[in-house]
């Protein structure tokens, strides 16, 4: 079990929620869970135990009334996972995978203000400068290209855009590739209204592509929030396309064709 988890839940007390959460942990092996949204301005350990089950340890930054809130789980039975900085658009912390070592992790809310998106990346560059492998994952509520949003006003490749690549190249992080849904968010409303965007991602760093060379995100599909649930698996193998070979019985006469069979 080493895949990481992302998810803008839109409200972890969704009864919905907790049940596809489950459903989702269950089927690709999550270790790591980081939640947006949750709407939660406390969270205990009884919420936990109904949420995930009583083999995950937490950490919490809470709502403002009934807007924001971020939660990291992780499954201390497999890994473990320390907080080291935070703020309101960030969680990051060192996750230790026995098989794989320290990795860094963050979980990130993006804000709607350009401001604090400066804030953004300077905490993430002051937290991520060390040679680690690291993945940061979220939702990052920004579009980087015109082929990452259908519907609403044209895509601009406005300030937002611009600094996130800016920090990328600085800090050599990657837009791997994703199979899954096209968009992770949609606006849910009907006809020409309806906005599609890839608002939701994972970024990984040269070092840990080092570890991961076959890295991709997953797009999950879209079940009691208007966000996908976004996976990425720290073991993903590199699959490799097998030939077949046609056989016919009366190859057998041929002395030549003995050989020729026997070293294929």
């Amino acid at each position: 079990m080493s895949t990481l988890l992302f998810w803008n839940c839109r409200g972890a007390r969704k009864r919905e929620a907790a049940l596809y959460l489950k459903e989702v942990v269950r089927e690709h092996d999550v270790c790591f869970i980081g939640l947006l949204e949750t709407k939660k301005t406390c969270i205990g350990r009884k919420e936990i135990d109904y949420l995930i089950g009583n083999d995950w340890e937490f950490f919490h930054i809470p709502a403002v009334g009934l807007s924001g809130g971020m939660l990291v789980l992780w499954d201390k039975r497999i890994v473990s996972f320390v907080v080291k900085g935070t703020s309101s658009q960030m969680i990051l912390g060192d996750l230790l995978i026995p098989s794989m070592g320290v990795w860094k992790i963050a979980m990130v809310y993006g804000s709607r203000c350009c401001k604090e998106w400066e804030d953004l990346w300077r905490q993430l560059e002051e937290g991520l400068k060390e040679p680690n492998p690291s993945i940061i994952g979220g939702n990052f509520n920004c579009i980087l290209n015109k082929e990452e949003k259908r519907g609403g006003k044209r895509f601009v490749f406005s300030k937002g855009p611009r600094e996130m690549k800016q920090f990328m190249t600085n800090l050599d992080f990657h837009d791997v590739r994703s199979i899954g849904p096209k968009y992770t968010w949609c606006n849910n409303k009907e006809g020409t209204s309806r906005i599609w965007g890839r608002l939701d991602r994972c970024l990984v760093n040269s070092i840990a592509l080092q570890k991961i060379p076959a890295a991709m995100t997953r797009h999950l599909a879209r079940v009691a929030s208007d966000h996908s649930p976004i996976a990425i698996k720290l073991d993903e193998k590199i699959q490799v396309k097998r030939t077949s070979i046609k056989f016919e019985d009366t190859w057998r006469s041929y002395l030549a064709a003995r050989s020729i069979m026997y070293h294929s």
